[in-house]
């Protein structure tokens, strides 16, 4: 009789729970989901997640570096004792014997050279009377060969006798022989003859001159000369026009040259 009855109480509890199983379904399928909102619809998708790439390999392992032998270095000892410098003959023009090097005592001829005087040497009390020393007389310096000076005379249209000895200016030339340089109609002196004149004129004021000649030159050297008030002689021929710029040999005179041209002075009145 028990069992019977617990027997329908368990099929009624399992009808109780199916019923409600029905029931749960149906209504989860009558409501209706919401529809997406506009933010929601313009979201981007979510990008799908790459996929992991495989990991590197490990490098392989660099090999051991080879070993080299270094042979060890030659270390020179060197003796605590001076070794005594070898025996030299030494022989005068004469092919007699003078002295040798471990012998200190001084050849017969030897001739000792005076000390220097010690600053208190001419105040010290001396037994022997007063130190005279020798005197030497001082030699003059030499002239140098590449700066003189002395009383000009023009030698030429651009030459000069310095004290007896012949200079050509550096730096200019002479002009052609067809040039004329007159000063005035009539006056048909060449370019030479008026240079020279120009010279003479100007050295009879300043008659000494001083004279520099410039390195680098081969036979005869040209000079640069200056008379006492510092003009360029050189410099004066070209700018009057008389001479022209050498630039073989420099072109110091070359704008002279120019200023003589535009004024048309000299030589270029009848170029």
């Amino acid at each position: 009789m028990r069992n019977w009855v617990v027997g329908i109480l368990a099929g009624v509890a399992g009808m109780a729970v199916g019923a409600a199983l029905v029931v749960v379904e149906r209504y989860v399928h009558a409501v209706p989901l919401p529809a997406p909102t506009a933010q929601q619809a313009s979201l981007p998708p979510v990008p799908e997640e790459p996929p992991q790439a495989a990991p590197e390999p490990a490098p392989p392992a660099a090999p051991d570096l080879p070993t080299v032998d270094v042979a060890p270095h030659v270390v020179h000892t060197v003796p605590d004792e001076d070794t005594p410098a070898p025996k030299a003959t030494i022989f005068d023009r004469n092919g007699r014997e003078i002295t040798s090097r471990n012998n200190n005592t001084p050849p017969p001829s030897y001739v000792p050279s005076p000390s220097p005087m010690p600053p208190n040497a001419a105040t010290a009390p001396s037994s022997r009377g007063p130190l005279i020393l020798p005197q030497f007389a001082a030699k003059p310096a030499p002239p140098s060969a590449g700066n003189f000076s002395g009383a000009a005379n023009a030698s030429g249209g651009i030459a000069l006798v310095v004290g007896g000895r012949p200079v050509a200016l550096f730096g200019v030339r002479p002009p052609d022989a067809r040039d004329r340089c007159g000063l005035g109609p009539g006056d048909a002196r060449s370019c030479a003859d008026v240079a020279r004149d120009a010279l003479a004129q100007r050295l009879q004021r300043n008659s000494n001159v001083n004279c520099r000649i410039p390195p680098g030159q081969r036979g005869n050297p040209a000079a640069i000369c200056t008379d006492n008030s510092g003009t360029d002689l050189g410099s004066f021929l070209v700018n009057e026009g008389l001479a022209l710029a050498d630039t073989g040999s420099s072109y110091e005179y070359f704008g002279a040259e120019g200023v003589a041209r535009s004024f048309r002075r000299g030589l270029w009145r009848n170029r």
